[in-house]
């Protein structure tokens, strides 16, 4: 797999503030929640117009959009929910493929477990009956969950870590839970865990397991959401979603 800056650049920006401010409602991944509001500054500052994100798992935030919510564009951290939206006639335009997201096994300074890519430490812990609580995002709506999943039955242990599972709503929650002294480890954004508040508070091994990270515009999406669906596929934006721990694919 090859990666890639986008070559869409900032001049597209000289004709934005030709048009009327308004205020953008995003609903938004809850893995976007360090990059997003540095792409939005960014926005801000090129434009006149505000932006407003509600963070949660991309499961919820398609139900919610599903029942009315007024968002004007969808970030999703997982192709599957975008396809929803197309299912149920609430999007325009196609979906963008923006940007890979990544998973990362954490366990805190407080944690005994041993951290390896292939998860022996966490097996181990298993088979001497050592585990106290494993946290993933609850897998039934938020795609971390079900990449947390993927890792696990790769690695042979998905039946097996069943008792000390603790599903989190999204991703966020699951770093908040990592952190608690019951956990002894965690599946977690790796743009999470690189923030150096949190990277401080424990090890962290990056697996083999990587989110398609999808924007679509809503089916009342404006110009403004148009324009920033744009803005995210610019090489300014693409540089942010790498150093917060994203890859970008070429274009071919």
């Amino acid at each position: 797999m090859k990666y890639y800056k986008y070559l869409l650049t900032l001049p597209l920006f000289c004709s934005l503030t030709l048009v009327q401010a308004e205020t953008l409602h995003i609903a938004a991944a809850s893995n976007l929640r360090f990059v997003l509001p540095e792409l939005i500054e960014v926005f801000e500052q090129q434009t006149e117009h505000d932006i407003s994100v509600s963070y949660a798992a991309s499961g919820t935030l398609t139900t919610q959009i599903q029942h009315g919510a007024p968002f004007k564009l969808f970030l999703s951290a997982h192709s599957t929910y975008i396809q929803r939206l197309i299912d149920a006639e609430l999007t325009q335009g196609q979906a963008v493929n923006y940007a890979q997201a990544q998973l990362a096994f954490f366990a805190s300074n407080d944690s005994k477990i041993r951290v390896d890519k292939a998860l022996n430490g966490l097996k181990s812990a298993i088979e001497q009956e050592v585990l106290n609580k494993v946290a993933i995002a609850n897998p039934r709506h938020a795609p971390y969950g079900q990449a947390a999943k993927l890792a696990l039955e790769k690695a042979g242990l998905w039946q097996q870590v069943q008792p000390y599972l603790l599903r989190a709503e999204n991703a966020s929650q699951v770093v908040q839970f990592s952190l608690t002294p019951s956990v002894e480890a965690a599946f977690v954004p790796y743009a999470h865990i690189i923030q150096p508040q949190l990277a401080s508070q424990g090890r962290f091994v990056k697996l083999d397991v990587t989110l398609q990270q999808q924007a679509i515009l809503l089916k009342n999406a404006t110009e403004t959401s148009k324009q920033f669906l744009s803005f995210i596929q610019t090489e300014t934006a693409q540089t942010l979603f790498i150093k917060h721990g994203f890859l970008v694919m070429e274009k071919s």
